[in-house]
This record gives structure tokens, C-alpha cells and sequence, in this order.
């Protein structure tokens, strides 16, 4: 009995320890010391093992481990805590805060890490998280209202349109205003094709939008953006980084088990805002009708003529669909990332489509202890079918083609087109027929790839070298029917269909090379930094352009028989850099920065000039300093026991000077460029040359403050800055007596003055219960002060889209500002009126500033309230102020559509008074001629005025987006023993818009990203504004 008692004790020993050699599974809670609230995000790993495990929202964490491992519990700025796992299976534990890790690290130019505290400017962070859970097909769509002082203009709501990135308003009036984006460290293209130089087809940058290359970008791989916004913040990055720039750091795998993460979205779009027409009269004019006129300014409909809502009728709702895909995992030595994305969205336009499929790679490897290496390669496709905004948009067809008929009606049996009331060549397209008949499209292939080596021989210095290669294609095309109006020609000289096909290739390598040392000398500390830096940048884009389509079915140049233009558009450019930097320390308290940088650049140098056979002198080195100063005042023992509920406060101040080398190549001498007609060739461009030109030079100088209370629930960051450019390179138009049409030239001063506001707070922190929130106050004004050679204004020929209303600026006025032409006045400002038409008398052309765009301030209000596995977010955005050109308005007004030309069968007398004499005596005539506008159409061209339609100080109050989520709590997925965590979520964007503007969307863009200056932000023509868009989506990580 005793021996089998023995050997039953034995063999239930034997299984124990057997058990304990395979591993208990151990859960557990992990709670903040400070206040008891679960930590989400810590990371749990067996000592000495690959095996880690990541505590969820509540806190919560599931692993495995022998009873003679140790379990090792990491936070950020939290103390790291080992405990032996013994027998126990459940091990839950609170985490304290490390006060020496308070201070934050953030990755600057060149993944340069610098300590929060020692920054002497504003560095705000926004997590990739919460730009992609707006499901946006971009991430700057996604950053808007997140950033003070951070402005994305889209030019229309469709998918794939272009947009303007632009930090702390519009310095450069004539040059490239966005934000540079940067990479991993890499600068990467985020150019917009240039309809004007680049294409055959030629015409201004307004009636088509090309993608601007950082769409191409997959939010979901994205893990934080860092805001650099003044000169001294992108100072080492040199004239790349004179308008600021976007640090985007991308996901990187963790170590630990491999893991495989998956989430999809859903989306319908809805257009809920049309502009309003009248549809009692007939098309013709003075009352009579007219079948080869697009003015509605007829008789009335027949009784009993059936009307039709069209512009109902056309939109559709869109559909989108986005469907992300990753790997990751490795060990201490090595971990990988490898993400797939495919998007697919079809507008609310018929046939628009954007669709995007990108692959990324990313590894990390510790080659040995004192090098590492991170590699990424990123593969990008898209597809985008588009079709013409602006004057030649769908909106205005829409506003010229007749109520009397349906729009759906748009071809016979025969796939021919059906005409209402004219021939080909005189009666407006259907825009069903346009979209449908008319395609346009841009296919993009490209790839990015970088490489970064961190050399570390030493605990006191550091060598980074990072190279980065971005090569894209992108192929177009747009074609227009034979039997399209735009395509047809004329009766005597019909041109039977047009192609206009392009190839743009883009090359551009990157690379830097950055020392760091750091040095301690008693309390003082210093940081080092030298390095140097390349860009080579080389474009090509090849267009033709063909008229007589054999087959009007066939989209090739081949298929045309006559008038081939190609164009050959080149755009190569080097520049090359030398920076250093020095952060000196005393303690933590205070922090001294000073910086250096030496730019060179190609296109400050010429070869020859083709005119004179001469080279002009070159001069294409620049250099400029910055420097700034932080003081963490909360480190002073005085001031900790003068205020113990003020956890941190830091004054800052800084002052910079930044260089900006031209955008055109081959500017200091005349050159030859392609000739766009028959046979090809080469002529004189249009651009004189310039051998003095010098690059646009901004001094900036910036104070702010940082303050956290309140156990660190209440956080301010409040900036000042005062931004002067001077040497402003600009483009003006010429005497055509000098030979040329443009000439780049230095001249003109234009200062940025601003502030902004960001505060952070935590009303409610609980166990269950968490609200937080943020504000986020911009306000800049930004002035000419002087333009060069006394033009009386500068404009820009882009925006000159309607009517006689342009960009323009002049001195004493607004970068936003907004010329036009006025009424003819007296003295004393009355309206003079022409006695024989009692309408006013048609103005000497003079253009008048009559706008300005700029608002008075923008405030972003973003929200996060969670409640046990719940999670409600949401973004108001306002922009308070600032004019906006109502174009639309202007359009249908002129051609007798618009609702309020209703009453013009009503007798009116124009207010002023008679020009015949007597209007600048202390008696003028008033006017008493009555005008009837039914049977005199002039009423509503001649007596128009531009300013009439500029709608001034303009608010807008939209729900960006509003997200709910839900994640399943570990209980219920433990259940299902591979899913690690599942997530449902409902998101709706641009789901309100609150506004004064009359139109449907004050946010418009007349032209593209690619317009210098302010270009057509605040000009809407044609735009039906974003839909409203409702996505369902879930997250599963296993």
C-alpha cells in the first residue's frame, strides 16, 4: 500500500513538473500607480525569449511562461518592472511613472531625435490612428482641423482631386506654398502636373485636376506625423523645407510572436447640396427663343412642358472600398512589416473611379551592436478616371443643358449622339454624353524605397546615413468624341474628335549623411550634429496631341490622321547641402540651438544664354543661420514649490532665415523650349531670362510657450511668429516689346504675421469614463508690402476663370486678395448709367481689389470619449471669415438660369446716376429709365459687376468626421483562441456643413495644387463641394 502510495505522489509530481516545463498561461491587469486607470499598449515579454505579449484598452494581457521565467513589464515613461512567474497564473500589477523618462523624444529633419525640452520651437504630433480611422483616400484630408496653422485646400470633392498643403499661409506669391512631405526622413515628390508647361494640349490649370503624388501615400502605414512648421524647425532641410513640412514616421514591425492584422471599410457617398435654377423660361434672349444659345433668357416654357430635375438626375451615390492587409513580427535582432493595400473608390460623377492597390515592405535588422539597419521598399499603382471640373465641368453643363429635356436621353440605338436644338458644333454637350463618351485618365506606377544605416562606435556619437530613391510613371489620357461640341470643331472647320495623350516619368534620388555626438560637461551638456545632404530630381514628361479620330471608338494617337503635336517637357534639377548644429544644455533647464546651412542648387546656374551665346554668372550657393532658445522653467526648484500644480512649462523663442531657389530650370539665361505644333521643334520660350535672379529669403522670427497642469489633464502650447520674405521671385506678365510674355524676378516683400493655439485637455478621467479633447486656434495674416518694379498688381493667370475676377495681389493687401473690375463711378462713387440703355456704362477695364480670401482665424475642436470598450471621436472644423468668389452664381445669373433672375419680367430702374455731363457737378442726374430685363437681356451682362458676386466674411462650421467604435472585450474573444483582438467601427465624414455661403461648398479650389501663390482657393466655379460619406468597417489582428 505504502509503494503505491509512493509511486501515485511520484507520477502526480512528474505531470506537475511536466506541465510547468510546457508552460502556464498567465493573465493578468496592468493599472497606472498614479491614478488606477488600465493601461492599454504595455508590453509583456518572457525574459530572454522572442515571447511577447500587449495589453488591450482595459488593460488586459494573455501570455505564456515556465514557472522559473521572468515576466517583464515595459511603458512608456513608466518604471520597468520584472516579476518571477512562479506558480501563479495570474499576475496583475501597477506600473509608476519614471520621472527620468518625462521627457519626450521627437524625430526631427533627417530621423534626428531630439529631446522635447530642448526644442526651441512648436513640434505638434498627430497619430497615424487617427487619420486613418476617417477612411479618407488621403491622409492630408485626413489632418485637416488636427494642426493649428495647418491649411489642405481640395480643389472639388471628387476622388483622386488635388489639394494645397500649406503651413502658416501663403508666403511665396508666385511660387510653390505646400508643405514639403517627408518620409522616414526621405523627401518625397509631392509635385502636381503642370497643364501649361508639360502637356501639348496646352491651356490654363482649371479644367483639369492631376493628383497630387502624396495621395499615393496609404494612411494605414502610417504611425505618426510630426508638424515642423517655421524656418527654424525645417532649417536643416534648406529651401526643400522653406514652406515647412510633414515628418511621417510609418509603421515598423514588432518583435515578438508574428502577428496578422486585417480591416476593411465600406462606403456610400451622398451629394446632398445642389445650386437652385429656374426652370420657367426657354432658352434664347430679350424674350425670344433661340435653339443655338446656351442663355435661358426666352419665353417661357409651353404650358404642360414636362420638366426635369437633371441635376438630380446625374449624380449618383458612390461606393468605396478599402481593404488593408499586414504581416509583422521578429525578434530582438530582426523584425519585418509587410502591409497590402487595396482601395477602390466610384465617385458621385458617373464613370470616376480612383482605385489604389500599394504593397509595402519594411525590415529592421541589428547587423551587430553598433549597426543597425532599416529598409523599406513601397510599391504604388493607381488608377484614376476622371473627368473635366471648372468651366468645362459637369456642374456647368449641367447648369446649360435644358429642364425641357432628359438628361438620360444622351444617344440614340447607334451609340450617336441625340441633339436637342442645334447642330454638333453649337449645341452644349449633354454631360451624361461627356462623362460617358469623353474619357479621362491617369494610370501611375511608382516606387519608393529608402535605406537608413545607424552606425553607432561609440555611446557619444552616431552616424546616420539614409538613402531614398522615388521613381514614378504616369500615363494619360483624355479624349473628346467627334461628335462632342468640345471635339467637333466648327462647320468650316471641323476637327472630328481629339486625343491628347501624355507620359510623365519622375526620378528623383535622396540621400544624407548626419554625425551626431553628445557631450556632458558637469551640469552643461552638448549635441554636435554635422551632415550633408543631395537631391537629384529628374522629369520628363512626353505629350501629343491629334485631331480626325479614324475610329471615334479607338482611343490612340495612332488613330488620328492629322495635326500631331508633340512636345518633349524636361524638368532636371541637383541640389546639394551642408549643415551643422549645436544644442547646448545646462542641466535640463535651459537649451541653446544654433544652425547652419550651405544650399547649392542647378537652377541658380546656366550654361549659356541662347540669345547672347554668353554664360551669365552663376551664383548658386546660399547660405542662411538660425538659431533658438528653450527654458524649462518647471525645472527651477523655486518655481516647483511656488506652483506644484504646474507639471511642466517651457518658454521658447527662435529666429530664422530660409533661402527658396526658383521653380523653373534654366531661368537666369533665355532658352529654346519645345514648340506644341505641327512637326515639333524648338523655339524661344516665352520666358526671358534673368542673370541676376537671387533666391526668395523669409526671416522669421517666433516666441511660444508650453504649459501642462493639472497632474498633466490641462496642456497649452501657444506660438507668435513674424515672417518676412523678401527677394520674392515672381513671374509678371511683360511688355510684349521686350520679345517675351513672363520673366522671373526678384522683388517684393511680404510679411506673415500669426499666431496659434493648441489646448489639450481630459475633463473626465475614470475607470470607465474618459473624454479628451482639443482645441486648435490658427490666425494669420500675411501682406505685400512691395512688389518690384511698382506693377500695380501681380496676378496670376490660372484663376482668371470667370468673368473678369482674378488672384491678384498689390501692395498694402492681402496674399489672399482679389482683384476685378467695377462699375463706372463718379466722384462720388454712384453708378454712372448710359442715358440710351439705362443700364451702367461699361467700366475703362481697370481691375479694383474687391475680395479677400484669407479668414479671419480657423479653429479645429477634436474630441475622443471613451467608455469601456467604446470609443466616440469626432472633429468640428470652422473657418471663420474671408471672401469666396461664388462663380456658379455668376454663370447662371449671366445666362438667365439662376432663381434670381425670376422677377425679370418686373420694370426696375438701376440706382445712379446719368452719365451725360453733368455726374461730377454738385447736381447729377439720377437715373429714371426703366429697364425691363424679359425683353432686354443686357440686364444681366451688362448690368453685372464682379463684385456683385464675391459673398464676403464667409463662415463654415463642418462635422469632419464623426467615428464609433467598439472592441470586443478580451472575455468574449478569449472564446476564439487565435483572434488576439476584433474591432467593429461606423465613421461618417463631411457629415454636416453649416455655413452663410450661398453656394454648396465655400471650401473650393478653381484651379489646381499646382497654381502658385494663394491660385484658386476661394474661387468656386463648378464645384458641387465633398458628400457626405457613411463607412462600416471592421479590425481583426490575429
Amino acid at each position: 500500500m505504502k509503494k503505491s502510495l509512493l509511486f501515485f505522489f511520484l507520477l502526480l509530481s512528474g505531470l506537475t513538473l511536466q506541465t510547468f516545463a510546457q508552460g502556464l498561461t498567465i493573465t493578468g491587469k496592468v493599472t497606472s500607480a498614479e491614478d488606477g486607470e488600465p493601461l492599454p499598449g504595455v508590453t509583456v515579454k518572457v525574459k530572454g525569449t522572442s515571447t511577447i505579449a500587449v495589453t488591450n484598452s482595459n488593460g488586459i494581457y494573455t501570455i505564456k511562461a515556465t514557472p522559473t521565467q521572468t515576466l517583464v513589464f515595459s511603458y512608456i515613461s513608466m518604471v520597468t518592472q520584472e516579476i518571477t512567474v512562479g506558480t501563479r497564473t495570474s499576475i496583475s500589477l501597477k506600473l509608476a511613472t519614471d520621472a527620468s523618462k518625462l521627457s519626450e523624444v521627437v524625430i526631427t529633419s533627417y530621423n534626428i531625435a531630439r529631446d522635447k525640452k530642448s526644442l526651441g520651437y512648436s513640434t505638434p504630433t498627430v497619430k497615424g490612428d487617427e487619420v486613418s480611422q476617417t477612411q479618407r483616400e488621403d491622409f492630408f484630408g485626413g489632418l485637416q482641423g488636427r494642426v493649428p496653422g495647418l491649411s489642405v485646400n481640395s480643389t472639388n470633392g471628387s476622388p483622386g482631386a488635388s489639394a494645397q498643403i500649406v503651413l502658416r499661409g501663403f508666403v511665396s506669391i508666385s511660387g510653390d506654398n505646400n508643405a514639403l512631405i517627408v518620409v522616414d526622413g526621405v523627401p518625397i515628390n509631392n509635385t502636381t502636373l503642370n497643364q501649361t508647361n508639360q502637356l501639348a494640349a496646352g491651356g490654363a490649370n482649371q479644367n483639369q485636376d492631376y493628383s497630387n503624388r502624396a495621395m499615393d501615400i496609404n494612411p494605414n502605414d502610417i504611425e505618426t506625423y510630426t508638424i515642423m512648421k517655421g524656418p527654424e524647425a525645417t532649417a536643416l532641410y534648406g529651401s526643400a523645407g522653406a514652406s515647412g513640412a510633414i515628418l511621417i514616421t510609418t509603421k515598423k514591425g514588432k518583435s515578438g510572436k508574428s502577428t496578422v492584422t486585417y480591416n476593411n471599410s465600406f462606403r456610400v457617398e451622398h451629394l446632398n447640396k445642389f445650386p437652385e435654377i429656374q426652370q420657367v423660361y426657354n432658352s434664347g434672349t430679350n424674350g425670344v427663343f433661340s435653339a443655338g444659345t446656351s442663355n435661358f433668357e426666352g419665353p417661357r416654357f409651353v404650358a404642360g412642358t414636362h420638366i426635369y430635375d437633371n441635376i438630380r438626375a446625374f449624380y449618383q451615390n458612390g461606393f468605396a472600398q478599402k481593404h488593408n492587409l499586414s504581416f509583422e513580427g521578429g525578434s530582438d535582432k530582426f523584425t519585418y512589416r509587410w502591409s497590402n493595400e487595396y482601395s477602390d473608390t466610384k465617385g458621385t460623377v458617373p464613370t470616376t473611379t480612383y482605385t489604389r492597390f500599394s504593397s509595402r515592405l519594411t525590415g529592421t535588422a541589428e547587423i551587430w551592436p553598433m549597426l543597425k539597419l532599416t529598409t523599406t521598399f513601397n510599391y504604388i499603382n493607381s488608377i484614376n478616371n476622371k473627368v473635366n471640373k471648372g468651366p468645362n465641368g459637369e456642374l456647368m453643363e449641367l447648369l446649360r443643358f435644358s429642364s425641357a429635356f432628359n438628361i438620360k436621353d444622351y444617344q440614340d440605338a447607334n451609340g450617336n449622339r441625340i441633339l436637342h436644338l442645334a447642330s454638333i458644333y453649337s449645341e452644349f454637350d449633354n454631360p451624361l454624353w461627356d462623362v460617358n463618351k469623353d474619357p479621362n485618365q491617369d494610370k501611375t506606377s511608382r516606387i519608393l524605397a529608402n535605406t537608413n544605416f545607424l552606425f553607432t562606435p561609440a555611446k557619444w556619437l552616431s552616424v546616420n546615413a539614409i538613402i531614398g530613391a522615388d521613381i514614378a510613371t504616369t500615363n494619360g489620357i483624355q479624349v473628346y468624341n467627334g461628335q462632342s461640341y468640345k471635339g467637333s470643331g466648327s462647320a468650316t472647320n471641323p476637327t472630328g474628335g481629339q486625343i491628347s495623350q501624355y507620359q510623365d516619368f519622375a526620378k528623383i534620388f535622396n540621400g544624407s549623411l548626419t554625425a551626431t555626438t553628445k557631450q556632458n560637461f558637469g551640469q552643461f551638456n552638448g549635441t554636435f550634429i554635422v551632415g550633408a545632404t543631395f537631391n537629384d530630381f529628374n522629369q520628363s514628361t512626353t505629350s501629343q496631341l491629334g485631331t480626325h479620330l479614324y475610329d471615334p471608338n479607338f482611343y490612340s494617337i495612332n488613330n488620328t490622321a492629322v495635326t500631331l503635336h508633340p512636345l518633349l517637357y524636361v524638368n532636371r534639377y541637383r541640389t546639394v547641402g551642408a549643415f551643422a548644429q549645436a544644442v547646448l544644455g545646462y542641466k535640463s533647464l535651459i537649451y541653446l540651438t544654433l544652425s547652419g546651412r550651405i544650399d547649392g542648387s542647378s537652377r541658380l546656374a546656366t550654361s549659356f544664354d541662347a540669345i547672347t551665346g554668353v554664360k551669365p554668372p552663376n551664383h548658386p550657393y546660399y547660405a542662411y543661420p538660425s538659431a533658438s532658445l528653450a527654458f524649462n522653467f518647471t525645472d527651477l526648484e523655486s518655481v516647483k514649490n511656488a506652483l506644484p500644480w504646474l507639471e511642466y512649462g517651457k518658454l521658447r523663442a527662435s529666429y530664422a532665415l530660409t533661402g527658396k531657389d526658383p521653380w523653373r530650370v534654366y531661368a537666369l539665361g533665355t532658352n529654346y523650349a519645345g514648340a506644341a505644333t505641327t512637326g515639333g521643334g524648338y523655339a524661344l520660350s516665352y520666358y526671358g531670362g534673368n542673370a541676376s535672379l537671387k533666391p526668395e529669403t523669409s526671416k522669421n522670427f517666433e516666441a511660444g510657450i508650453e504649459l501642462q497642469f493639472l497632474k498633466n489633464r490641462i496642456g497649452i502650447d501657444f506660438d507668435f511668429y513674424n515672417l518676412r520674405s523678401v527677394n520674392q521671385i515672381i513671374n509678371p506678365r511683360l511688355s510684349y516689346g521686350t520679345g517675351y510674355v513672363l520673366e522671373l524676378l526678384n522683388g517684393g516683400t511680404v510679411q506673415n504675421r500669426g499666431m496659434e493655439i493648441q489646448l489639450k485637455g481630459q475633463p473626465v478621467r475614470s475607470k470607465d469614463f474618459n473624454w479628451n479633447t482639443t482645441f486648435n486656434f490658427a490666425r494669420n495674416r500675411g501682406t505685400v508690402l512691395s512688389i518690384a518694379n511698382q506693377f500695380p498688381e501681380l496676378y496670376d493667370s490660372d484663376t482668371w476663370v470667370i468673368g473678369n475676377i482674378r488672384s491678384a495681389v498689390a501692395p498694402g493687401y492681402s496674399t489672399g486678395n482679389l482683384t476685378g473690375t467695377r462699375f463706372d463711378r463718379n466722384k462720388n462713387g454712384q453708378i454712372l448709367i448710359d442715358p440710351s440703355s439705362g443700364l451702367p456704362a461699361v467700366s475703362d477695364g481697370t481691375f479694383y481689389p474687391i475680395g479677400d480670401r484669407t479668414p479671419k482665424f480657423t479653429l479645429g475642436w477634436q474630441n475622443q470619449l471613451t467608455y469601456k470598450s467604446f470609443t466616440l471621436s469626432f472633429l468640428w472644423d470652422l473657418r471663420y471669415g474671408g471672401d469666396v468668389v461664388n462663380g456658379t452664381e455668376y454663370e447662371a445669373y449671366t445666362k438667365g438660369i439662376s432663381v434670381k433672375t425670376l422677377d425679370r419680367e418686373t420694370p426696375r430702374i438701376v440706382t445712379g446716376v446719368l452719365k451725360d455731363g453733368q455726374e461730377n457737378t454738385n447736381h447729377p442726374t439720377p437715373n429714371t429709365i426703366a429697364v425691363t430685363p424679359y425683353s432686354n437681356s443686357l440686364f444681366y451682362s451688362t448690368n453685372v459687376s464682379p463684385e456683385m458676386f464675391i459673398e464676403h466674411n464667409i463662415k463654415a462650421l463642418r462635422l469632419r468626421d464623426i467615428t464609433l467604435n467598439y472592441d470586443f472585450p478580451r472575455t468574449i474573444i478569449s472564446r476564439i483562441g487565435w483572434i488576439q483582438t476584433l474591432g467593429i467601427y461606423f465613421t461618417v465624414t463631411d457629415a454636416f456643413l453649416f455655413s452663410n455661403y450661398s453656394g454648396t461648398d465655400p471650401e473650393s479650389n478653381a484651379t489646381t495644387a499646382t497654381s502658385g501663390g494663394i491660385g484658386g482657393y476661394g474661387i468656386d466655379y463648378g464645384n458641387v463641394g465633398k458628400p457626405i460619406a457613411f463607412n462600416l468597417g471592421l479590425r481583426v489582428r490575429l
